[in-house]
C-alpha cells in the first residue's frame, strides 16, 4: 500500500481521536474549549487533505474504467482491509470500504475469477452487516435497513449455493472453502431486527439446523478435515441463542422457542467443556456471560424458569460485569441487560423496588457513557442505548426522557450537546423579543387565541420554544457515528442519513409525555419558512400551529452552526453580520420575513451576539464540568 493510502488512514483515525479529546490533559473548563477549537482547526486542515486524496488519487483509481492490475486489487484491498476494525464493531470508513468492495467484485465478475469474487464478498458482507445495524436504529426509515438487509441476504444465498455439495468440491482453495462456510452462517444474522413475519422465523431456523448439520456431514468434514468444526458449532448455537432477543421481538411460536431454548442449553454444556479452546476464538470480553444470559433468556421465554428467577440470574450477570470494558463483548453485557430488565417492567404498573432499579439502570447507562474513551466503539454501543431510549420508562422522582437523550448527546458528540444548548438560548432569546415586537406572529402557538393571551402567557410559551429548541437535534443520537465523517465530504448516502434525524426526533420524542410538545418542532426545524426545500419533504409547516417556532429554531440553528468555530472544523466562524444578510436575502424563502426585521433592532443584535460570544464559551465550560464530574463518578 503506497505512502498516500497510509496517510489517509493514520489523517482518519486522528480526526476520530481529536473530535472527541480526553480529559486527562485538561486542567479546566477554559482550556478544554481552547483545546476543542484547536483539535477541529487541525481536523479542517486533515480534512483538506483527505478530499484531495479521495479527488485526485482514490476516486480516479477505484473508478477507471480499465481493468484493475494486480497492484491496484492488492492496494485497495489493503487499504480497505486497513479501514475495518472488527475487534471493536465498527470501521475508520465503512462507506469507503463498500465502494472498494464493490468494485472489486465487479472486476473479479468480469474475468470470471470465482476464487476474488469469493474473497471479496467476504468484506463486503460484514461492511453491510455494520450498515444494516447501523440503519436499524433510524425507526422512522425502515426501508433504509431493509435495503441493507435484502442485500446482506442476497450475498448469502451467494454462499449458500456455493455449499451445495455438487458446488463446493469444485472449489480447490481450503480458504475460500472456510470462507464459504463461515458467510453462510453469518448470513444468518441478517434476520436481526426483523418483527412478526413467520415465515422469516421458519427461514432463520431451518438455515440454523441446516449449518448445523454440517458439523456432522462427513462430505464436509473430509471436504475440510482441518476446519474449527466445535467453533463452528458454538456459532450456530449462539445464533440460535440470539434468535429471541428483545423479548421475543422476533415473535417466534412457542414449539420455536422451545427449539431455541435447548439449542441455548446445548451452547451452555458446549462452552463449558471446553471454556480454553473457546476462548481463543472469542472476541475480546466474550466470555460465559453471554452463555449464561442466553440460557436464562431462552428458559424464561419457555417457561423453564419464572420472571422473579430471571431477573435474579440476570442481574447477577450484569452486577459481575466489569463496568470500565468497552470491548464488544463487556459492552454487550452492559447494555443488553439493563434493556432486557426495562423491557420487563410495566410501564404503568411498576413498584417502588422497579423504580429504584429504573433509576440504577438509568445512571448507570450514563456513566458507561461518560465512560467511554475517546468516542471508540460507539457504532455497536448506539444500538443499545437507541434501544433503550425506545424503552424509557418515565417516572416522576428519576431522569425525564428529554435529560436522557440530551446527556447522551453530551457522552457521544460534546459539539452536539453543546450545539443543542446554544440553539435554545438564542430561540429563548429571539421568542422573548418576538412577543416584546410581534406577539401576533405568535397567535395559535400552546393554544393562544389573540395577542393578549400571548402576552399572559409570555413565560410559558418562551419556555416552550427553549426546550423545543434544546430538544431539536435529538434524532442525532442513532447518526452519531455518521456525524462523525469529518474527513472528508459526506457521501450521498451518508447525507441521506443525516436528513433522518428530523423524523427520528419526533417519533422518540413523541412517545413521552414529557417530550411529546415538542415533538413537531424536531420534525419541522429543518424546513424553509416558505416550505420550498428542507426535510422531511412531506412534512408541510405551514399546517402546523407551532410554525413561528419551527422558523425561530431554523433560524438559531443556522446562527449556530454557522459562527461555531470551536465545535465545528471550520478554521473560522462567520461573523453574526454575515447571517444577518443571508437572513435578509432568504427573507420569504428559506427564513420567515419578521426574522430580518428583528435583527435590524439594536437590542436583539446586542443580545444575540452576547449569546455567541460569551455564553457559547460559558456552555463549553458547563460541558466540561458535566463531562467531567460524570466521568470522575463511579458506576
Amino acid at each position: 500500500m503506497s505512502d498516500a493510502y497510509k496517510e489517509y488512514i493514520e489523517r482518519t483515525s486522528k480526526i476520530r481521536f481529536l473530535s472527541s479529546p480526553s480529559l486527562k490533559d485538561i486542567d479546566n473548563a477554559d482550556d478544554y474549549a481552547d483545546k476543542l477549537h484547536k483539535n477541529f482547526e487541525t481536523i479542517g486542515k486533515l480534512a483538506k487533505e483527505n478530499r484531495d486524496f479521495l479527488d485526485n488519487i482514490f476516486f480516479p483509481s477505484l473508478l477507471k474504467q480499465a481493468s484493475f492490475k494486480e497492484n491496484d486489487i492488492n492496494q485497495l484491498s489493503s487499504f480497505s482491509d486497513s479501514l475495518i476494525n472488527p475487534e471493536a464493531g465498527e470501521s475508520l470508513d465503512l462507506p469507503i470500504v463498500s465502494m472498494i468492495s464493490d468494485r472489486l467484485i465487479s472486476h473479479a465478475k468480469d474475468l470470471g475469477d470465482i476464487y476474488q469474487e469469493i474473497k471479496q464478498e467476504d468484506v463486503q458482507i460484514g461492511v453491510i452487516y455494520d450498515l444494516m445495524n447501523m440503519t436499524l436504529r433510524l425507526t422512522a426509515y425502515p426501508e433504509i435497513s431493509n435495503y441493507y438487509r435484502e442485500l446482506g441476504f442476497k450475498i448469502g444465498e451467494f454462499y449458500f449455493n456455493l455449499l451445495k455439495k455438487e458446488n463446493f468440491e469444485r472449489i480447490e482453495d481450503d480458504e475460500c472453502r472456510e470462507i464459504i462456510i463461515t458467510n453462510a452462517r453469518f448470513s444468518i444474522a441478517f434476520y436481526e431486527g426483523i418483527e412478526n413475519e413467520p415465515q422469516k422465523n421458519k427461514e432463520q431456523l431451518e438455515k440454523l439446523l441446516y449449518m448445523l448439520d454440517l458439523e456432522n456431514d462427513p462430505f464436509y468434514k473430509k471436504m475440510l478435515p482441518n476446519y474449527e468444526w466445535l467453533y463452528h458449532k458454538y456459532r450456530v448455537l449462539q445464533y440460535f441463542s440470539m434468535a429471541t432477543e428483545k423479548q421475543n421481538s422476533a415473535g417466534f411460536t412457542k414449539e420455536q422457542i422451545e427449539l431455541v431454548c435447548q439449542k441455548s442449553e446445548e451452547l451452555s454444556k458446549l462452552y463449558y467443556s471446553n471454556k480454553e479452546y473457546y476462548k481463543e476464538f472469542l472476541q475480546s470480553g466474550e466470555t460465559e456471560a453471554f452463555c449464561d444470559f442466553y440460557l436464562a433468556h431462552n428458559q424464561f421465554l419457555s417457561g423453564k424458569i419464572n420472571k422473579e428467577a430471571y431477573v435474579k440470574l440476570i442481574t447477577n450477570i450484569y452486577n459481575n460485569a466489569d463496568r470500565k470494558d468497552y470491548c464488544f463483548g463487556a459492552s454487550y453485557i452492559n447494555l443488553q441487560i439493563p434493556l432486557e430488565l426495562l423491557l420487563l417492567i410495566d410501564k404503568n404498573n411498576y413498584t417502588m423496588k422497579e423504580q429504584t432499579l429504573i433509576q440504577t439502570i438509568y445512571k448507570n447507562l450514563l456513566s458507561y457513557a461518560f465512560h467511554m474513551p475517546n468516542g471508540e466503539s460507539i457504532s455497536p454501543m448506539l444500538e443499545y442505548y437507541c434501544n433503550i431510549i425506545d424503552e424509557f420508562v418515565e417516572e416522576p422522582s428519576g431522569y425525564t426522557c428529554e435529560q436522557m437523550m440530551l446527556n447522551y448527546l453530551a457522552a457521544f458528540h460534546p459539539p452536539t450537546y453543546v450545539h443543542s444548548i446554544m440553539v435554545g438560548l438564542i430561540t429563548e432569546c429571539l421568542c422573548r423579543h418576538l412577543i416584546h415586537r410581534k406577539p401576533e406572529i405568535l397567535k395559535g402557538v400552546l393554544n393562544c387565541n389573540s395577542v393578549e393571551e400571548v402576552q399572559e402567557r409570555h413565560d410559558e410559551i418562551i419556555s416552550f420554544s427553549y426546550h423545543s429548541a434544546i430538544c431539536h437535534d435529538v434524532g442525532k443520537i442513532s447518526i452519531i457515528d455518521t456525524i462523525f465523517v469529518y474527513g472528508r465530504k459526506l457521501l450521498d448516502m451518508e447525507f441521506d442519513l443525516i436528513k433522518t434525524h428530523p423524523k427520528t426526533g419526533y417519533n422518540l420524542l413523541k412517545k413521552y409525555a414529557s417530550t411529546r410538545p415538542y415533538a413537531e418542532v424536531a420534525l419541522g426545524h429543518h424546513k424553509w419558512y416558505d416550505n420550498s426545500r428542507g426535510y422531511p419533504e412531506d412534512f408541510d409547516t405551514s399546517k402546523s400551529p407551532l410554525k413561528p417556532i419551527m422558523d425561530l429554531v431554523l433560524c438559531a440553528d443556522c446562527l449556530d452552526a454557522a459562527t461555531d468555530s470551536v465545535g465545528r472544523s471550520y478554521n473560522s466562524g462567520k461573523h453574526l453580520d454575515d447571517l444577518i444578510r443571508e437572513l435578509k436575502e432568504g427573507s420569504g424563502t428559506r427564513y420567515a420575513p419578521w426574522l430580518a426585521e428583528l435583527f435590524e433592532l439594536p437590542e436583539v443584535y446586542a443580545d444575540i451576539e452576547f449569546i455567541l460570544s460569551n455564553s457559547r464559551k460559558q456552555t463549553y465550560r458547563d460541558t466540561f464540568f458535566l463531562l467531567r464530574d460524570m466521568q470522575e463518578s463511579d458506576i
